[in-house]
């Protein structure tokens, strides 16, 4: 009898530090005050940090978003936009196992506003990451990087499209990182 429960307990001993290692989870609303973001249907902004995640090489980064095909979604206004690109990409990459934040754009010269990823890689620092797709919708890889300064353009660089030119989308008038 006594052994019987001596194995019970090792069994139990297991499986609790089997369930106590896994990747663990918090979700974030990102929020000014009182005002949590939205998406373009109007649901709350849920970023899904894993509490083990870690900072990218920038090699690991264009890895890992060659595969990840989020910017191949449709745009649809009012229901699939940049906010929820950009919430898609940052779950994405926090469930492959790399820390990402959601970053929100206010522009000084255009009404509304952006938002895009960004990334501290563990070699080029912080990367700003936009995988909006287009709209209207065309098939291809939309993903492109963003040099981000408060009083400068923001103008997306395609990352694996050679050929193609975004325009300007505004001057940044303030950013915020939400990790």
């Amino acid at each position: 009898m006594k052994i019987k429960y001596l194995i019970f307990l090792s069994i139990l001993l297991v499986l609790t530090t089997v369930s106590t290692t896994s990747a663990s989870t918090t979700t974030v609303h990102p929020h000014e005050g009182n005002t949590y973001w939205v998406g373009a249907d109007g649901h709350k902004i849920s970023l899904i940090n894993n509490n083990s995640a870690v900072n990218p090489t920038y090699e690991q980064l264009l890895t890992f978003l060659k595969a990840d095909k989020t910017d191949e979604k449709n745009y649809i206004p009012g229901k699939y936009t940049c906010g929820d690109f950009a919430e898609a990409v940052h779950n994405n990459a926090e469930k492959k196992g790399y820390k990402a934040a959601w970053v929100t754009i206010e522009f000084k010269d255009v009404n509304g506003g952006h938002a895009c990823n960004a990334f501290n890689t563990k070699d080029k620092g912080i990367v700003y990451i936009d995988c909006t797709g287009s709209y209207p919708h065309k098939s291809g890889n939309w993903d492109t990087i963003v040099k981000m300064q408060v009083g400068k353009q923001y103008k997306p660089t395609p990352l694996f499209r050679s050929g193609y030119t975004y325009y300007s989308m505004g001057t940044v008038k303030s950013f915020g990182r939400y990790w």
